[in-house]
């Protein structure tokens, strides 16, 4: 059976906690009174340092480490730099003679992790917003900002990197001035890599971040926010947040879903390591480690209570639409079994992933998995190989259409093979979304260019400081699926910045392409394309695929077809034998009729052979 392994730095942290026990010196941790208690987050835009900061704020906790973004546990947030994973730590901070438990949550900052933000930003009562003065206000910064401002949350405005010989400080707070109504002297200047300025911000959470309203004395109510498998089989170490109430080290804990009861073998606090403590009460982040045999047991948003009570479950953040789905199918070298269970612990780690059985006549029994957008694709499947050692097959990207049949019926699909017949379609609608960009001026006519070119339309287009533009156009969903957000960086050559929300429908014509090899029709790489893209995609989809089929001792043709219409066809050139090199003169009859006996039999060969598509097709494709 497979189970999670963490990166390596994590594994240092975790499986020792399996170990530790509360006469290690832990137990006299103090327990906080909710009005000494402040739970925040930090926000930014990607690469605008919140990692950083979180070290610097960590420090000032009093936690010391040699390794720099200490809250970016998993192995490919350090390959790629970026936080995939909302982390939490703990901090305790002394302020005009009272100790206070300050609660700190590091959110990523890429547009495909937005659900990620607002789970974090759930369970935070403040947000110190923080924004690169050597950029500016970016698109994600704009999100974030909203996310919080809908969460009813305080916003400390921060302006980081002050030490950069290129920071604008003044502009910046112009623009946050500006977008966000903060007051620009209230904005703190900080320099996350160097310190400077950082011991003012905690002093700041404290006053302006109101205490969580909860009572420690009240019966328990609690929210699961994360879950982690951990080396030990059937260990898992979960996320909580006390809302209500208090949980001891010796109590049995019952999801409110399943009516489960589990015993607590341990549970404490990150600092960011796992610190063993004999209780967790109301207003607190922690972890609690139980002994789970059934993955299904454990869902992320479950609210966690006492055995026997008769709580209210507690409402959290909906489970996000996916905007892209990929068929994922094992690899030959990949067990069904194990990849199953490998699939459904990280699927319950990320609730923003859909999952659903599926098949495909080539690749057998897979899964149909939904995704908010590319990145989050990838880091997907690289979590896969890396946590489980799991190497999958993943089709090609696809989005969801929608059809209004001549019955009224509103059919939606995101497959060729589940795409109704067109006989029976009076329309079909391709989804849009809302694409706000922060453009410096110097390219704006070059973004303003590609976004048309995308059938982008525009709606917006207005300055958010010195020689930066803000634009917005309504741009098709499966336009932006591919390059659009690298295309983008490359025209303003890394200045530009993005961010995805959906805008509805749009209207537009649809058909679906099969491809034939040898006549017969493969599941696998069946194709919705729109009308006015029927030849240039046909063509370029038979040449991709006669590159990657091997050569056999018959001929290989592949066609893209439409019915019984024929819109691209390319061949793959079969192995010849050279029948005619054991004569030595004579009439040439002789070479022909060898010639016409091998092409003959070839002929027989590729009507009764059966043409295997290997798998380095699907993957590549």
């Amino acid at each position: 059976m497979n189970i999670w392994h963490p990166s390596k730095r994590f594994i240092k942290r975790i499986p020792n906690v399996l170990h530790r026990t509360l006469s290690d010196g832990i137990e006299n941790f103090p327990k906080f009174d909710p009005k000494y208690i402040r739970n925040f987050s930090i926000i930014a835009h990607v690469d605008h340092g919140k990692s950083t900061l979180a070290d610097r704020l960590i420090e000032i906790g009093g936690v010391k480490s040699s390794l720099p973004q200490q809250l970016d546990n998993l192995q490919v947030e350090r390959e790629r730099g970026i936080t995939v994973k909302a982390q939490c730590a703990s901090l305790r901070y002394s302020y005009k003679g009272s100790e206070y438990l300050l609660n700190l949550i590091d959110t990523p900052g890429h547009a495909d992790f937005t659900h990620e933000v607002g789970r974090s930003l759930s369970l935070s009562d403040g947000a110190i917003l923080l924004v690169d003065a050597t950029q500016g206000v970016q698109a994600q910064t704009v999100s974030n900002f909203y996310t919080a401002f809908e969460n009813d949350l305080c916003v400390l405005g921060a302006l980081n990197k002050i030490d950069m010989p290129n920071a604008n400080v003044r502009t910046c707070k112009m623009e946050m001035s500006k977008i966000f109504d903060l007051v620009a002297s209230q904005i703190t200047e900080i320099s996350a890599k160097t310190g400077e300025n950082v011991e003012k911000l905690l002093p700041q959470v404290i006053e302006v971040v109101p205490p969580p309203q909860g009572n420690p004395d009240a019966e328990l109510v609690a929210i699961l926010h994360d879950c982690q498998y951990l080396s030990s089989p059937g260990s898992v170490l979960l996320t909580v947040f006390i809302k209500e109430g208090t949980i001891n080290s010796k109590d049995s804990i019952c999801f409110l879903s399943s009516g489960k009861t589990f015993p607590v073998r341990e549970m404490g606090i990150f600092q960011p390591e796992p610190l063993p403590t004999q209780n967790l009460s109301s207003g607190q982040l922690g972890y609690l480690i139980l002994k789970v045999k059934d993955v299904n047991d454990v869902v992320i948003g479950d609210t966690i209570c006492m055995p026997g009570s008769t709580v209210e479950p507690v409402k959290t953040i909906p489970k996000p639409k996916p905007s892209i789905f990929s068929g994922v199918f094992p690899d030959e070298d990949t067990d069904f079994r194990s990849m199953k269970e490998s699939l459904e612990k990280l699927v319950q780690s990320d609730t923003s992933v859909s999952m659903e059985t599926d098949s495909n006549q080539n690749l057998g029994k897979g899964w149909n998995l939904g995704f908010l957008g590319t990145l989050h694709r990838e880091v997907f499947e690289q979590r896969l190989a890396q946590e489980f050692g799991t190497s999958i097959i993943m089709t090609k990207p696809s989005i969801t259409y929608r059809a209004l049949l001549d019955n009224g019926k509103i059919v939606e699909f995101n497959s060729a093979k589940d795409m109704p017949d067109s006989y029976h379609v009076v329309k079909w609608e391709e989804p849009v979304v809302e694409t706000t960009l922060i453009v410096p001026g110097d390219y704006l006519a070059s973004v303003i260019s590609h976004c048309m070119s995308c059938r982008g339309i525009q709606k917006e287009n207005s300055t958010v400081g010195e020689g930066r533009f803000l634009l917005k156009f309504e741009i098709p969903l499966i336009e932006t699926v591919d390059d659009f957000y690298s295309s983008i960086k490359k025209i303003s050559s890394g200045y530009a910045t993005c961010d995805f929300e959906d805008a509805g429908f749009w209207e537009t014509d649809l058909t679906k392409v099969d491809v034939l090899v040898n006549g017969d029709k493969v599941d696998g790489l069946s194709m919705i394309v729109r009308s006015d893209e029927i030849r240039e995609v046909s063509m370029k989809t038979v040449k991709n695929i006669a590159k990657l089929m091997p050569r056999e001792l018959y001929k290989i043709i592949i066609q893209c077809v439409i019915g019984v219409k024929v819109q691209a066809r390319a061949e793959v050139k079969p192995y010849r034998k050279d029948v005619t090199k054991d004569l030595y003169g004579g009439d040439k009859t002789r070479a022909m009729k060898l010639l016409a006996r091998q092409r003959e039999g070839k002929k027989k060969m590729r009507e009764k052979a059966t043409v295997k598509i290997p798998r380095a097709v699907f993957r590549t494709l």
